[in-house]
């Protein structure tokens, strides 16, 4: 860094308050900022690009000379935690001393400001980016979204929220829209909550644990329970009934909604698998939880108000037909999957075009090598038994109610070859774990999905499903967003979060990958 101490004099400071200063510039000033900006900015640890950007359009002046906005920005870096990212990637700790020192000396070096002023600026551009595009690319971890950063444009609207005094607003306009994301944070705030309530947890296993039975770890479980949401407070309730040993119908009905959130069996009985559940670490959940913040900041943001949303782990569909409006629920419909070992179905996302009715199966040449060709040589009427056929060199299997695709599929294009479809395997969908399929999913109310796609009356799917010997294509009114997704925790309404298992085994992948990520800054 070029030595300073002869032009110093061109900096000078006029305090309006305690906290408010201007710089009037002059040419010579003008040209020790640009350089010395510039040198700085060379070693910023993150969104070079943008944080150049930025300075060139503040004609390389210094940003923060608004107290006030700095102060804004310096609470958003340090609650940076409430939204699911971590305060400490953006120097949020050191930020803070330097402006309390900033504040209390009457003339700092220019060394200072601009070192302040320029960390300042390359910390809040990386906040905004990692709220708006996540905090890594979704391809290291084979998720296959591709949000379309522009470092040119986040520094545009970066300045102009600065001058504007609208940081707040940006930042919450950088946020994901879906339902699924706002409850999730709402979840990770009552649960960042009952971690400070509840930093250990360590239940035993009792017979006492049930209905009608006294046990001294039910006033601790029923507190947990209260905090956790689990614990629904009935009209009339005696509040000393709280601190009350006994294991009543109201903990019952409470260890019955946790062990539905958690993918066990409801009995309202404290087995051995919920007493495990019960001690896992609270801070486990939430970085489970901030795992799936992440993820839903991958998932492009499409301007319809429709949406198809598959969530590998948790086995289901949901088709929202207004995302705006919280008052029409989404149709909520069981999925198979692909096999967790095999043929795993990708994360992705494409746009609904049309449907078919009645269709073929033309066979994959996978199940080809595998499964039909092995079997036409052990049996010549295998194709006649499985109402398949030859054409030219491929097999494709005709419609019908033995179709492999069932009566109907819902096709996005795609390079991955999947698409939704029915089956007449139905016994599948009874199953709690349902990884089942070569990777397309399968739709267990296909003729209500239709129906709510095409917006057909239920009769004329019906006729379109059971009638005519070939296909038939509908196209839609408008292409319809589908989200092939994965997250271990969902928050498919505002009480309720559930955890699931990781049938892929994703989660320990993506937990190395942000690691790494914030080990480089």
């Amino acid at each position: 860094m070029k030595k300073i101490g002869s032009i110093c004099i061109a900096l000078i400071l006029t305090f309006y308050s305690s906290i408010n200063y201007a710089i009037v510039y002059s040419a010579s000033t003008e040209k020790i900022i640009a350089e010395m900006l510039q040198e700085l900015i060379v070693s910023v640890p993150q969104e070079k690009k943008a944080t150049t950007e930025i300075y060139r359009l503040s004609e390389n002046r210094l940003i923060w000379l608004n107290s006030k906005q700095t102060e804004v920005a310096l609470i958003l870096l340090a609650t940076a935690n409430t939204k699911g990212l971590n305060s400490e990637d953006y120097q949020s700790q050191w930020l803070n001393i330097q402006w309390q020192q900033l504040k209390k000396n009457v003339f700092p070096s220019f060394y200072q400001l601009a070192l302040f002023d320029s960390t300042l600026t390359n910390s809040i551009l990386h906040y905004y980016s990692d709220l708006r595009y996540g905090r890594i690319k979704p391809k290291r971890v084979k998720f296959l979204f591709e949000p379309n950063k522009d470092p040119i444009k986040l520094a545009q609207q970066t300045l102009n929220a600065i001058q504007k005094s609208t940081m707040l607003q940006l930042s919450d306009a950088f946020e994901p829209k879906l339902h699924f994301y706002r409850n999730l944070k709402k979840a990770l705030h009552n649960y960042q909550k009952a971690n400070k309530e509840h930093p250990l947890l360590a239940f035993k296993f009792s017979p006492s644990l049930k209905t009608g039975k006294s046990d001294s770890q039910v006033i601790k479980l029923r507190h947990l329970l209260i905090t956790l949401g689990d614990f629904i407070f009935i009209k009339g309730i005696d509040s000393t009934v709280l601190n009350s040993p006994l294991y009543d119908k109201a903990m019952t009905e409470a260890v019955k909604h946790f062990q539905r959130r958690h993918g066990l069996k409801a009995t309202g009985r404290i087995d051995k698998r919920t007493v495990k559940n019960l001690n896992i670490p609270l801070s486990k959940r939430i970085q489970q939880i901030k795992l799936g913040l992440e993820r839903f900041r991958w998932i492009p943001r499409y301007q319809e108000d429709k949406l198809i949303f598959v969530n590998v782990p948790s086995f289901r569909l949901w088709a929202f037909n207004s995302l705006k409006d919280k008052k029409i629920a989404p149709l909520s419909i069981r999925v198979v999957v692909g096999k967790a070992s095999k043929t795993r179905t990708p994360v992705f996302s494409s746009k609904m075009e049309y449907l078919v009715f009645r269709p073929y199966w033309g066979i994959p040449y996978s199940i080809l090598k595998n499964q039909i060709f092995p079997g036409m040589k052990r049996d010549a009427n295998y194709l006649a038994n499985r109402n398949m056929e030859l054409v030219g060199n491929r097999v494709r299997q005709r419609p019908g109610g033995r179709n492999a695709l069932g009566l109907v599929k819902f096709i996005f294009p795609n390079k991955h070859s999947i698409y939704l479809h029915d089956t007449p395997s139905k016994s599948l969908f009874k199953r709690t774990r349902r990884d089942f399929s070569h990777g397309c999913v399968r739709v267990s109310q296909p003729a209500d999905l239709a129906s709510y796609l095409l917006n057909w009356k239920p009769k004329k799917v019906k006729r379109a499903m059971h009638k005519g010997r070939g296909s038939q294509r509908a196209k839609l009114e408008k292409e319809i967003p589908v989200v092939i997704f994965y997250s271990t925790v969902m928050a498919a309404d505002d009480s309720t979060v559930t955890f699931l298992n990781d049938v892929y085994g994703y989660d320990a992948k993506l937990k190395r990958e942000l690691n790494k990520k914030h080990n480089a800054i």
